[in-house]
């Protein structure tokens, strides 16, 4: 974010999202106007599409991965507008006056990840776009409208867990990077841990400390995650019945499937296939 400006948009659009994961002291919100695939953020891992809304609070880990490792030429873009800000942006004491509470509790709870759905996630997202058109006075406007629709909303989840303990640091990135794209590109195979380990330059034993210490999850946990995330775009894009589903997201029968969805979400996958075509966005 440039030192001069206390808020900035930025607008993405590429043949798929090239950022790898990272952080940033910046709260960032993020809105996807095209692309879909999987979102990481601390230690929650979902699917996204377009109109996917969240907001990431500071040095809080997150990347967005397309599917392009998995549909090669499929001629999709990957697209959006996220703005930047910090909690000093207007100086050290904006949001500690009265009429900011609200705000200072949303700031709060972007420490965990936030995901905006429903009403609010329409309404912010035609005042982002309207924004990113915008300058000076009329922008800042617009943007503080953008913070008091979200701090009022009770149309949102919160997406780490409270137990994650953030514990990435910048020199874990680039050896976690590598990691995720390979999980990435082979999660609906049969993955060993002896190969993930490798990548890593760790044995296995090492590794899967060092793993769970960084994402709060065993490296299966963050496996079976993301068949998860897969199992929800299928549910959502294509007719497949759930025997199909099931193995094209990487499990290797229906009942282990079936655990596993519902202990992520909560949900049976035809109860989230139902949930979802109920919800228009």
């Amino acid at each position: 974010m440039p030192k001069d400006k206390p808020f900035d948009f930025h607008k993405v659009a590429k043949p798929y999202f090239v950022v790898p994961w990272h952080f940033h002291p910046e709260i960032e919100i993020m809105l996807i106007t095209k692309g879909k695939g999987t979102r990481f953020i601390g230690d929650s891992i979902e699917h996204f599409e377009p109109y996917d809304l969240v907001m990431v609070g500071p040095n809080l880990a997150h990347v967005w991965k397309n599917n392009h490792h998995l549909e090669a030429g499929n001629n999709q873009t990957a697209e959006c507008i996220y703005i930047l800000f910090t909690e000093n942006s207007f100086g050290p004491d904006f949001f500690k006056i009265p009429e900011m509470v609200p705000l200072r509790n949303l700031l709060t709870k972007s420490n965990r990840g936030i995901k905006f759905f429903g009403e609010t996630k329409l309404s912010v997202a035609e005042k982002i776009l309207k924004a990113h058109q915008q300058t000076g006075v009329p922008q800042f406007i617009t943007f503080m409208e953008i913070l008091h629709a979200l701090s009022g909303s009770d149309e949102y989840e919160l997406l780490s867990s409270i137990g994650f303990n953030g514990k990435i640091q910048a020199s874990d990135l680039h050896r976690l990077n590598d990691v995720l794209d390979y999980l990435m590109k082979n999660f609906k195979a049969e993955v060993r841990l002896e190969e993930i380990a490798e990548i890593a330059n760790m044995s296995s034993t090492s590794f899967c400390r060092y793993f769970k210490s960084r994402t709060n999850k065993t490296v299966f946990e963050f496996i079976n995650e993301i068949r998860i995330g897969h199992a929800h775009k299928l549910l959502i894009e294509t007719p497949y019945n759930m025997d199909q589903i099931c193995f094209e997201s990487g499990f290797k029968n229906v009942s282990s499937f079936f655990k596993q969805f519902k202990t992520v979400t909560g949900k049976t996958p035809s109860k989230f296939r139902q949930d979802h075509n109920e919800r228009i966005f």
